[in-house]
Parts: structure tokens; sequence; C-alpha cells
């Protein structure tokens, strides 16, 4: 008790101290919760930084996340839909998912993590296949996932390619009735100049050798996320954004940083509500100038975690700590 008691005093002392810069937003408090999330930074040989998991991925390649794929978890009724992540390119589940997965089992829900798109033959690089190919892997296995809980529906949260691909499947494949919300973290939700590589491979007209050379290492998902202006998108991107960029009836969050060094501009990762839809678009930093989380380490953000944790269920959301974080060894775990 004296140690809650004096973690509950210090966090009190924490919160009053950084209010003047970063108050908490009203919808982070609506539901009468005094204190935020008790959380914590990880001790030295837990993977939950971005160096950490994805360096014992090498070694472990089809080790789950902590808290993931449990396939006999069935929903309970204060969580009645799992939770299904979808990782970036390049990424493996563990090396994507070890920080924000084991937080959000501890909130009580089914955790998923599936692991597609795999051209390389490296069964620790995988997200690297035809964009629409490996939504179409999301799709199956949110039917595996919905057979095997029972549950109806499930919340898709992706990490950059990701995020487009919950957002294809609920929007192009049909997926809108099985999905309640989509929540995307730094998403490819728009093609990306790579923190302008793509312009000056353009300028130096060495654009179209390096979209060769993508397609000589069988990596199309790199190829396609590139932003290939002036000449059309990948069919991917027409189909996902030229009619719109919800569907009605859904919610899509869309958390991006001012550091992004992969999906630029950041802003590339916001897109526009259509009728019947509800999108927060959320730039991290104005949440907490603190966080200096960059593409990679955004997942392993301990504001991000709060940000997602509210927002997987707004009926019970708690006032967002700001906690400073370092780019890419920026890393959260919860108490417990």
């Amino acid at each position: 008790m004296r140690r809650l008691a004096l973690a509950a005093f210090g966090g009190l002392i924490s919160l009053i101290l950084i209010a003047p810069s970063t108050p908490p937003a009203a919808a982070d408090v609506a539901a009468g919760h005094l204190f935020p999330r008790a959380l914590r930074y990880g001790q030295l040989g837990d993977d939950n930084s971005i160096p950490a998991a994805f360096a014992t991925s090498i070694l472990q390649p089809n080790r789950n996340p902590l808290g993931a794929n449990d396939w006999s978890c069935r929903p309970s009724a204060k969580h009645p839909r799992p939770v299904v992540l979808v990782q970036g390119t390049l990424a493996n589940p563990y090396a994507n998912w070890n920080g924000l997965s084991p937080m959000i089992k501890h909130e009580g829900y089914c955790v998923f993590a599936l692991n597609y798109g795999n051209t390389t033959g490296i069964p620790f690089v995988n997200a690297t296949g035809d964009l629409i190919d490996n939504a179409r892997e999301v799709a199956a296995y949110v039917d595996r996932v919905l057979a095997a809980t029972g549950a109806t529906q499930v919340d898709l949260i992706g990490h950059s390619q990701g995020g487009a691909l919950a957002r294809y499947y609920t929007n192009v494949l049909g997926g809108a009735p099985k999905v309640n919300q989509v929540i995307a973290l730094a998403p490819s939700n728009h093609p990306t100049t790579l923190a302008g590589i793509t312009e000056l491979g353009k300028m130096f007209r060495l654009f179209g050798l390096a979209m060769g050379l993508f397609d000589i290492l069988q990596l199309p998902a790199l190829k396609q996320q590139a932003d290939q202006s002036p000449n059309p998108q990948a069919p991917f991107y027409q189909q996902l954004n030229d009619n719109g960029e919800t569907v009605a009836g859904e919610r899509y969050t869309n958390i991006v940083t001012r550091n992004d060094e992969v999906v630029t501009p950041y802003r590339a990762g916001f897109i526009t509500a259509g009728p019947g839809a509800t999108v927060d678009n959320i730039v991290l930093q104005d949440k907490c100038g603190l966080d200096q989380s960059e593409h990679l380490s955004i997942v392993y953000s301990k504001n991000v975690a709060q940000i997602v944790l509210n927002k997987l269920d707004p009926s019970d959301t708690y006032p967002l700590f700001c906690y400073a974080q370092a780019p890419v060894f920026g890393n959260t775990q919860l108490f417990g």
C-alpha cells in the first residue's frame, strides 16, 4: 500500500509539473479518472524498444509478442472485440508489437498479431509483398480471429503500411461490417516521399533505377508506397483514396509524429472523413511535446499507448501523462 501511495503521489506531482505545457484534452478526462495509467520505463534486458525486440526477432523470427496470439482467449463482456495488430514494412510481429501488445492484453483484451507478406525469404523481414495481396492476408486473418473467438467485430491497429492495409481491408475489401474501428500509427495512408529521397531520385534521374531495384529484390511494397508523382500512384492507393478515404459508420484514428523519417510529409498519414465516418487525426507532439518518437519507435511510445488504450474503450478513458520519449530507443511497458 505504501508503494502504491508513493507512486500515486509521485504521479500527481509530475502531472502538476507538466500540466501547464501539456494539458490533457477534454476527451482524455471525460470518463472521470483523476490519475493517468501507471506506466514505467523498461528494465535492462526487456524487449520493450524497437532495437531490443528486433534483435531478439532475428534469432526467434516466429516469436509472438507478449500477450498476443492466445487462440484460447475469449473476449469479455467489457471488451467484446479482439484487437488485431498489423505490422509495418520490413518488420515482424515481435519487433513491431512487443511493447504495445502486453499493455492491451493487460487491459483485458484478446490480442492477435499476424505475420504477412514475406517475399524476401528472410524469416524476420516481412510485409514486403504486393500491398493488395497483403491486405487480403489481413482479411483472412480477421476471419480466423472471429471464428476462433466467437466475436462479431475486431478493432484493427496498424503501424505504417499496416495502417493503410487495415483501411484497405475495411474500405475496399468489404471488411467494414467486421471492423469497429481502425487505429493507425504513422500510417502510410498516402504515398511517401521518404524524407525527400524520391524527389532527389527524380531530380538525378535515378528514380526509375531505384524502382527497378525493388522489383529485382522482390520488394513490391516498398515500390508501391513510394510517391510516383507526376505519374499515377500504385493501384492500391488509387483504390484506397480516389473515391473517398473512409466508409460510412467507421471510426478512424491516425497518430503521426513530426519526426517521421519514413512516411513523409508526416501529414500523409492523415485522412479526410467522408459522410457518416469519424476521423481523429492526431499529431503526437501536440499531445506531448516531450515525445521525440520517430517512425519506428512510435509503436513503443508510452504516450501513444495511452492514446490507443483510450481509443479502444472511449467509455473508460484516463488523462494523458506526458512522458519524455527518445527517438529509436523510446520504450513502453506497464507496471505489473
